[in-house]
């Protein structure tokens, strides 16, 4: 079998070219997105998996849905790594050490992602983030994506690094209960099996390197429920009770200064 002209190339110019057709216009974090798979891009239709998904509308309408890159401007010429397995090997390193990768509220795309990978190719990627949705009744299926998407991770892959923005809610007046959770308060409400953290012992089951965890804070209604008055103490509790209860089920060390 005759060698591909291109593998005759120095590989110093190859890899020229891969900085030419895998252009991520700047970006350190690539975002992977949903799409309903009819509106994918010809040139992007390929053997990626597909899957289905449940709006969030009233209609709660079910589709076929793959997933695809959403960062502006950026291109990686995907049909490329499939000539052969050194081209593949070349163009992974750039693709998938060098880049994070954003899924956003879009969880359902992070198993058929990494499923389509080489377990290699899964090893370079260093950072995955990750949005924690709140409790709201819309977002209800969320709940079985995120214990499915945890027990794939914690099956298959070692996280390297998660980011993980976590969405809460934020009364514009005060209300009287607990302000705020520190972390000894989240693990005796995760000892009574208090449903607000399910999520957090699910994530556990992850091993995990490094955590950066971030709050998302959108305005919310006074509560006047046990559940809501809980969801503001959380929400509160984001960048310090939180994420230091987070780091102890996960195993790792206190951030200093906490």
């Amino acid at each position: 079998m005759h060698s591909s002209p291109f593998m005759n190339v120095p590989a110093e110019v190859r890899g020229l070219i891969y900085e030419y057709l895998f252009d991520d216009a700047g970006n350190d974090r690539l975002e992977i997105r949903n799409i309903e798979y009819p509106m994918l891009p010809k040139r992007e239709d390929r053997v990626r998996t597909k899957y289905h998904l449940l709006d969030h509308s009233i209609v709660r309408r079910c589709y076929q849905a793959t997933y695809h890159l959403k960062t502006k401007d950026a291109y990686f010429c995907a049909s490329l790594m499939r000539v052969n397995r050194k081209i593949y090997e070349e163009t992974s390193y750039i693709v998938y050490s060098r880049h994070s990768f954003d899924f956003g509220v879009d969880i359902e795309a992070v198993q058929p992602f990494f499923s389509d990978l080489t377990p290699g190719s899964r090893q370079l990627i260093q950072e995955v983030s990750l949005c924690k949705r709140g409790p709201l009744p819309i977002f209800e299926n969320d709940r079985s994506e995120w214990r499915n998407l945890c027990r794939y991770l914690g099956e298959s892959c070692v996280v390297k690094k998660l980011r993980l923005v976590v969405q809460g809610g934020r009364p514009n007046v005060d209300w009287t209960g607990p302000k705020e959770f520190s972390a000894r308060d989240l693990q005796l409400l995760a000892d009574l099996k208090h449903e607000s953290l399910d999520w957090v012992s699910e994530l556990a089951q992850v091993e995990i390197k490094e955590l950066e965890v971030l709050p998302d804070l959108h305005y919310a209604p006074p509560p006047t429920t046990s559940h809501g008055l809980i969801f503001a103490a959380v929400s509160a509790s984001i960048e310090k009770g939180l994420t230091e209860f987070l780091r102890s089920q996960l195993h790792l060390a206190p951030r200093v200064g906490f």
